[in-house]
């Protein structure tokens, strides 16, 4: 057990511990503008809340992909279509708009596949501190070659793809298979993720302590602590967060 009382750390991947440069979202909103979608500040957080929602194995995701299959070009259509709406088009709106902003992202989304220079040297301090460190992603497919390409899969105790077991975040078994694999105590274990729905509601469905990261302010009513990026971390680990044990 470190000083702190805490004993493992558990990350999330896509937003948490890698980034799109820049994000989807970004470059669909900013076509959607130029289109004469709504492009008002509120109307964008709504459209963000909704896509974390939505990609939380939620229902309308479920029925998605039952419908289309993910590698369906209808399916991504009725996601511009659906997304559009959650930013407040009509739905004649979203209808005329979502084939060219789906042609747009074909053609023009090419982002960087990111990860922050400093996330090795955070994760080398952690191991140092004796923290066990762990991945869990709602990707389909095993990440470890992805995430030793990136320089930092060795850092990792325990990488768990959910689809690997066929439980996705935010379903508690997903985090409770990942605690039994680490032999750690939920109480003293932290998730950190980006998605509210599925990283700090799973995360405490759980008994886990969740730390969010929301540089944006996505979500204002996360009952735990925010940061702006991983980066942040060891300041917040360091400085009296403890667990209620």
């Amino acid at each position: 057990m470190v000083a702190n009382g805490y004993t493992t750390l558990i990350f999330d991947l896509d937003g948490t511990l890698r980034h799109n440069r820049p994000e989807g979202h970004q470059v669909f909103w900013a076509r959607a503008a130029e289109l004469g979608a709504p492009a008002a500040e509120e109307n964008r957080r709504q459209a963000q809340r909704w896509g974390h929602q939505y990609w939380t194995n939620s229902g309308d995701l479920i029925d998605d992909l039952e419908l289309y299959g993910r590698d369906n070009p209808e399916f991504w259509l009725n996601y511009a279509q659906r997304h559009l709406m959650a930013l407040g088009s009509s739905q004649k709106q979203a209808a005329e708009l979502a084939p060219l902003i789906n042609q747009h992202m074909r053609e023009e989304f090419e982002p960087e596949d990111w990860v922050d220079p400093q996330t090795p040297e955070m994760l080398e301090g952690f191991k140092e501190q004796g923290y066990a460190l762990g991945v869990v992603t709602n990707r389909d497919e095993p990440v470890q070659d992805y995430l030793d390409e990136k320089g930092i899969g060795g850092f990792f105790d325990f990488i768990l793809a959910a689809g690997e077991i066929g439980i996705w975040k935010p379903d508690s078994r997903v985090f409770e298979h990942a605690l039994k694999e680490m032999g750690a105590e939920p109480g003293m274990s932290v998730y950190i993720g980006d998605n509210y729905f599925a990283d700090v509601l799973g995360a405490q469905s759980a008994g886990i302590q969740p730390v969010l990261v929301d540089p944006h302010k996505f979500f204002p009513e996360a009952e735990c602590p925010v940061v702006d990026t991983i980066i942040e971390l060891p300041a917040l680990l360091n400085n009296g967060f403890k667990p209620n044990l």
